[in-house]
């Protein structure tokens, strides 16, 4: 095994010094210029229909284009379509496809992407008999989509056909006002039907078994569990750079198995960019970066304890304190939040929170709140409530934040509440099992929408948010998935955000930033937070 590992080592060593000499023929443009970037773990699949996970969306995204990209600044750009139309209803869009965007692959195969590509891609998330693809809902609103998903309807009747070799036709069941953004997602890349099957069921599972039709194709992919240092190789697909260029003339992605030293490669120069979950002045300063608000945190109260079943209590506590005091604690890792879809979200290229502020949702009336909370305790019969905590996982950066709300509940309700801070494993039992009283929870999404944030509190997912559950949500959430335009959709997610904040069930506090950060003699590089893709197409390198 050393001996292996050795020959190992002297290989990567030569693949690092030619990648270093590669790198080295830079054009005065930017181009020409080999990326190195660390994946947390090994892509599961390269299939677009099927991936899942984080590092196989990224990989994807670099090695596939579909219809249309999304841009920087959250804006539609065609990409293998040439142009595309949208009929009055909304029901059926047209794609003209470039007839010079080619597939290629490291044994060879080579072939112009056609329409037909696109429906046999559209028709594999719903043949029962090729996969079960976990994009099924998610593409539901195309015609005759679920009655196909349901058996009910023969796969050919799918709404997507081919009417000629470069152009593509869509329709609709009903109008949807997001569907050119799901478009960009990875399972809308076409698929070649024959390269598929002659992977022989191994599509997407090694560097001979994927075939790219976007700016890179992959070279190499290398990965053994009992190694370290694994790494995939991607090279510039030269026929797509013809008309469009792909800057980079490769990427190296390096498999680590944890994110925890990407920061000390990054200041290396080991890799080109990395993601900060916490914020570090000394990397965000001296180098290009931008913010991005993907989290979510407040306060759970379990209705099942003693006290907190009572709504009128956690109305009370909800409206006593300031989120103003926030501000004296800036640390660039929370910012103060009166919803719960925080600012990073957009949606049709906007930030929600910039069509619906946040401070609407403000209750903050200290003396209302303490004549309420005097009034439900002589309700209940009770003159205190003593020896209750806010269970916080110590993963957590924000104590200092909490400790605030505290204060103010002890001024302005004689209401004593203290912070137990348990190991993440403790947490997340004392949350399933319900053995707290109030927690402090992180919502998370891996969508840009602002259904991925209020999903959580639907009714029927009582593991996540310890039997939390609001009827009205899954009605609202529901109708989105049919809104036909963006107004519709606002006044769904507004109304379904405020379902949940009304409740007091659940008191919104901070928003979370991450930062994407890359050298100040790099450009154009692409990050879409949530997702987690990093595009680097048009990634360009000065020195």
């Amino acid at each position: 095994m050393k001996r292996r590992k050795l020959r190992f080592f002297a290989c990567l060593l030569v693949l690092t010094v030619v990648m270093s000499l590669l790198s080295a023929c830079k054009e005065e443009d930017g181009s020409g210029y080999t990326f190195k970037i660390n994946l947390e773990y090994n892509p599961k699949n390269l299939d677009p229909q099927l991936a899942e996970d984080i590092s196989s969306k990224t990989v994807i995204a670099n090695m596939f284009e579909g219809l249309v990209r999304m841009n920087s600044d959250g804006s539609i750009a065609p990409a293998c379509a040439e142009t595309y139309s949208v009929s009055e209803d909304g029901l059926t869009y047209i794609f003209k496809l470039k007839e010079n965007v080619y597939w290629e692959s490291v044994n060879g195969f080579k072939d112009k992407v056609t329409a037909g590509d696109f429906v046999f891609a559209f028709q594999r998330i719903f043949n029962p008999q090729d996969l079960y693809s976990p994009y099924v809902d998610a593409f539901s609103c195309i015609k005759n989509a679920s009655d196909i998903a349901a058996g009910k309807t023969l796969l050919r009747e799918l709404g997507v056909k081919a009417t000629d070799e470069f152009t593509l036709q869509i329709e609709l069941e009903y109008p949807y006002y997001d569907f050119l953004e799901l478009l960009t997602t990875s399972a809308a890349m076409p698929c070649s039907r024959e390269f598929f099957e002659s992977t022989k069921g191994r599509y997407g599972l090694s560097a001979e078994t994927t075939a790219s039709n976007g700016a890179f194709y992959m070279k190499e992919w290398n990965f053994d569990p009992y190694w370290d240092n694994n790494y995939i190789i991607m090279r510039r697909n030269k026929s797509n750079s013809a008309e469009d260029l792909v800057y980079p003339y490769s990427l190296n992605y390096f498999i680590t198995g944890n994110s925890e030293n990407d920061s000390a490669d990054f200041s290396r120069g080991d890799i080109d960019c990395t993601i900060l979950e916490r914020y570090d002045k000394k990397l965000v300063g001296d180098n290009n970066s931008k913010a991005y608000a993907t989290k979510s945190y407040g306060l759970l109260f379990n209705e099942r304890a003693e006290y907190f079943s009572n709504a009128a209590l956690r109305s009370a506590l909800a409206s006593s304190f300031s989120r103003s005091a926030y501000y004296q604690l800036n640390d660039g890792n929370l910012v103060p939040a009166y919803g719960i879809i925080p600012n990073g979200v957009t949606i049709l290229g906007k930030s929600y929170r910039d069509i619906v502020a946040d401070n609407s949702l403000e209750h903050y009336d200290p003396e209302a709140a303490a004549e309420m909370w005097k009034l439900t305790l002589s309700y209940m019969n009770i003159e205190a409530i003593d020896g209750v905590k806010i269970t916080v996982p110590e993963s957590f950066c924000g104590s200092d934040y909490l400790n605030l709300i505290t204060e103010q509940w002890q001024e302005n309700l004689d209401f004593f509440c203290g912070i137990e801070v348990v190991s993440m494993n403790e947490y997340e039992m004392k949350l399933s099992e319900g053995s707290f009283s109030i927690a402090l929870v992180e919502i998370t999404s891996e969508e840009n929408s602002p259904a991925g944030f209020l999903r959580p509190f639907m009714d029927g997912k009582p593991a996540e948010l310890c039997g939390y559950g609001n009827i009205h949500l899954n009605s609202l959430l529901g109708k989105v998935t049919k809104a036909g335009s963006l107004n519709e959709a606002v006044e769904l997610y507004s109304s379904a955000e405020k379902s949940v904040i009304e409740s007091y069930a659940y008191i919104p506090l901070f928003y979370g930033n991450e930062y994407f950060i890359y050298p100040t003699n790099k450009a154009d590089i692409v990050y879409k937070p949530f997702t987690r893709e990093i595009y680097f197409r048009y990634a360009k390198n000065f020195d």
